[in-house]
């Protein structure tokens, strides 16, 4: 499949004080490689293998864990064969982080992306974006990282997008849980389309809700939410050097029920003629950042939700190219994937991944006993402005 990345990295967790913490890595040989990325406390860090266990075979792409149940699922795309796969294993309390396979069942082809999605009373639901046009869901019972199949969508379109070659047919490329956990987004690459399901917290049952279309041939693939939480003491004047608090949850803490939306402050009254304010809930703002690898666009929305859990709004705030609004340089075959917001002391940022947007010069080969000089892909970082779009760009780096 095009521009489809060859490995998925997982951070397991810290160890020993944040002095090294835990990776799992997969790979299109089938492995899945248990490495700690230890630091002496300078700038140096090593990488040390632990552990490899096969098994995700033929082709082990996403990686999506639970660190509290200590569970982690593996997606095999199946790009050699006639299904893709999905397993499940717990990760052992040894030295080595080692894993112990749990179960496996064949999926439809093309498994891309996994979402864990938390009910009610602990329960869980694994979604799996399927770049062959659907969307399954598992029932997971998290004590022992067994599944069982529940639902599957599959998708259809009218006709080819305007990139004929890319967009023929549907092809979802990533299932995200909002900050509620009671909807998904499955950014689908083939019908420019953001298609939206709700979750019932009770039953795991999904369901369809209206989808959100984007800019036609944009092909949109990967994206993140940010909720910012404005309080009371935001609205007063700020002094020299205030940064707003601004909380990514676009996934919630473990076992965390469902929270309710802020009520309603109420007025209060004394038997004084002085009339008093109840304290004022918090703001929540929800936004929506998409990158589209076909345009090489970061778009950002404004996120509201519909009454009776009919579906998410969203408002278009700003588009702007993947790497950087000021950049006139265009690259050919620039293929954006990833997208993370990385919190920072001054707010947060967005981390883009940029495949063939060769900026720099060409960098040293990893490899000690290899001279030959590599291409190298970047990163761009985007500021986060007060109102919640994607801002200006800060930093480039490959």
């Amino acid at each position: 499949m095009p521009f489809q990345l060859r490995t998925s990295i997982v951070l397991a967790g810290l160890v020993a004080a944040a002095s090294a913490s835990r990776l799992y890595i997969s790979s299109y040989v089938g492995n899945i490689t248990t490495l700690d990325l230890t630091s002496n406390g300078s700038q140096s860090h090593q990488l040390i293998k632990l552990d490899t266990t096969p098994g995700c075979s033929p082709n082990a792409s996403w990686l999506q864990i639970d660190i509290r149940h200590r569970n982690l699922f593996c997606l095999d795309e199946g790009i050699i064969s006639d299904n893709g796969s999905v397993h499940s294993y717990k990760i052992q309390n040894d030295k080595s982080g080692s894993l112990k396979h749990v179960g496996q069942a064949k999926l439809p082809l093309a498994p891309v992306h996994s979402e864990i999605v938390r009910g009610l009373n602990g329960s869980q639901l694994l979604a799996v974006a399927h770049y062959g046009w659907a969307l399954t869901t598992h029932v997971v019972d998290p004590n022992t990282a067994a599944f069982t199949p529940k639902q599957k969508f599959n998708f259809t379109q009218a006709k080819p997008g305007p990139n004929a070659a890319r967009q023929a047919a549907p092809h979802p490329h990533q299932v995200l849980a909002d900050p509620t956990q009671k909807y998904l987004v499955v950014p689908d690459l083939g019908s420019d389309l953001l298609r939206i399901f709700y979750v019932n917290p009770t039953t795991l049952e999904v369901a369809e809700r209206p989808s959100i279309p984007v800019a036609p041939g944009s092909g949109p693939r990967h994206g993140t939410f940010l909720t910012k939480v404005t309080s009371v003491a935001d609205k007063a004047p700020k002094p020299s050097g205030f940064a707003q608090r601004i909380t990514n949850i676009g996934k919630r803490h473990e076992g965390e029920a469902h929270a309710p939306p802020p009520k309603p402050c109420k007025t209060t009254s004394s038997t004084s003629s002085a009339q008093q304010l109840a304290p004022e809930m918090p703001r929540r703002d929800t936004y929506y950042y998409l990158v589209s690898e076909l345009s090489s666009h970061l778009t950002s929305y404004q996120v509201t939700y519909l009454p009776n859990n009919g579906g998410l709004n969203f408002t278009l705030l700003r588009t702007t190219p993947t790497y950087g609004p000021t950049n006139s340089t265009v690259f050919s075959g620039n293929a954006p994937a990833e997208i993370i917001v990385a919190p920072t002391i001054t707010g947060p940022q967005l981390l883009i991944s940029n495949r063939n947007a060769t900026f720099f010069p060409a960098i040293a080969n990893p490899n000690p006993q290899n001279a030959t000089q590599i291409k190298s892909d970047t990163l761009s970082t985007f500021m986060v402005t007060e109102g919640g779009e994607g801002g200006q760009q800060d930093v480039k780096f490959g």
